[in-house]
């Protein structure tokens, strides 16, 4: 009974793990790499697939395969370059919006990222990790239902303001009460559809791009971004360094 139980258990794995490793052995060894290589990829596909297929496959294409591949990747996401996006607001095409980070991972690129048929921006405030979203009411947790996300503040830039506009209504009077009129506070932000021209400090937040409409680009993407940084630039220059459990099997 033990037996047959660990068999209906594991039979479904060793499926899975074959129908991962199997096609990474076959494409490394139609690339011609050595059989500890092709062992040690077939392996890690098991568990990250992705690292393949999206990072040391393409590393091994030649330049003619790459631009072959960035076309047919770039038509399946409906997009004229991989770095693009379509705008969550109208559809229309948003050029230049992702890029990579020194340690090779996706990042939102440098502004001003705005689409050209209506207000969307992708380096708006609504997606910076340091904007408040909401009244100052509601940081004194008076409701948190009905916290705007079009106004908010900004907690990496601070302003001398009237108590009135930097606290909720209870905390200004206490501060009145005390001979303190005016303190220094985030600054308001009155529409985080947009961004301050003077601001250096925006972070985008995952979560909040993807509240808007927006997948965070996953590996596939990162590796369309690399090849599109290799042809920019050249093989030599696109090289990233990678910590320690990055490495790629050798």
């Amino acid at each position: 009974m033990i037996t047959y139980t660990w068999i209906a258990l594991g039979a479904p794995l060793l499926a899975l793990a074959a129908w991962r490793a199997v096609p990474i052995w076959l494409d490394t060894r139609a690339h011609g790499w050595p059989l500890t290589r092709r062992l040690g990829w077939s392996l890690l596909g098991v568990i990250v697939p992705s690292r393949y297929w999206w990072q040391a496959r393409l590393e091994a294409l030649d330049p003619e395969d790459r631009a072959t591949l960035l076309a047919r990747e770039a038509r399946a996401l409906g997009l004229s370059r991989a770095h693009a996006l379509h705008c969550p607001l109208c559809g229309a095409e948003v050029p230049q919006a992702w890029a990579l980070d020194l340690s090779g991972h996706v990042c939102v690129a440098e502004g001003p990222i705005a689409c050209l048929e209506c207000d969307f921006r992708l380096d708006a405030c609504r997606h910076c990790t340091n904007f408040l979203p909401g009244a100052p009411r509601s940081w004194t947790g008076l409701g948190w239902h009905d916290i705007d996300p079009t106004r908010g503040r900004c907690s990496q830039y601070k302003r001398v303001q009237p108590v009135e506009q930097a606290t909720g209504p209870d905390m200004a009077r206490q501060l009145k009460s005390r001979g303190c009129e005016q303190i220094r506070a985030p600054m308001q932000i009155v529409d985080s559809y947009l961004r301050p021209d003077f601001c250096r400090a925006f972070q985008p937040e995952p979560g909040r791009i993807k509240a808007s409409g927006l997948p965070w680009p996953g590996p596939r993407r990162a590796g369309l971004l690399h090849l599109l940084e290799v042809r920019r630039t050249g093989p030599d220059q696109a090289q990233r360094e990678v910590s320690e459990d990055e490495q790629w099997p050798i």
